[in-house]
């Protein structure tokens, strides 16, 4: 398993996530709730609770010049629920 994994595109583009204490493999797609809070959290700061959702992102694990990376697929409004395969 790698050290981290980098974030194309989206509201992540950019951020690195540390995997080193992982055990588990890392999952296919992901489906993050975007707010505020997710910003805070990558930044290390307090949350807030009043925080509310803004959007819903779809990130896909593809190789990407032989690496791993989460490649932005879509985004949603919060009350849409993601489709089967997306």
């Amino acid at each position: 398993m790698p050290e981290f994994i980098q974030f194309i595109g989206g509201p992540l583009d950019g951020h690195r996530q540390d995997l080193s204490a992982r055990k588990q493999p890392i999952p296919t797609l992901l489906h993050l709730e975007i707010s505020r809070n997710t910003y805070r959290l990558l930044a290390n700061q307090t949350l807030k609770s009043d925080a509310p959702t803004t959007s819903r992102a779809t990130y896909e694990l593809r190789t990407v010049e032989g690496v791993g990376k989460y490649c932005f697929v879509a985004a949603r409004k919060p009350a849409q629920k993601p489709t089967a395969g997306r």
